[in-house]
């Protein structure tokens, strides 16, 4: 098993995210515009999601542990406002296909958190062992 180190985290995810964001911008040939917009804004916010969570163990995985739990956990109470807020918003103001937005959020959600925590998984491993 590869090492992972921590500054690697965001350009792992990047990269596991080349071929759903690839998927997400051809859609429009495949579907009608309206499920095309909304398959891409779902995919677009779980991934900035996402990548803001690396972002978070990039510039703390070093620093003190308690500090790093603290940091770790009010920003995902604060992405998830945002989320909801942004999901809100898109719901709410545009005439977007909610049921592509939502099911597109959703498996683009999971995909990513998966990886995440797979990659954060071998982060932690990597730390113990040194």
């Amino acid at each position: 098993m590869r090492v992972i180190t921590q500054k690697k985290m965001i350009k792992k995810l990047a990269k596991f995210n080349i071929v759903p964001l690839i998927l997400a911008l051809i859609s429009p040939l495949f579907l009608p515009v309206d499920p095309a917009v909304a398959i891409i804004c779902g995919f677009l916010l779980s991934l900035i999601f996402i990548l803001s969570s690396a972002w978070v163990l990039d510039n703390f995985w070093n620093a003190d542990s308690k500090l790093f739990v603290k940091v770790f956990f009010f920003s995902m109470v604060i992405r998830f406002l945002l989320v909801l807020a942004a999901m809100g918003i898109l719901l709410g103001l545009t005439k977007i296909d909610e049921i592509y937005f939502t099911v597109s959020f959703i498996i683009s959600y999971l995909y990513q958190s998966i990886t995440e925590m797979i990659f954060f998984n071998q982060l932690l491993q990597n730390k113990s062992s040194n």
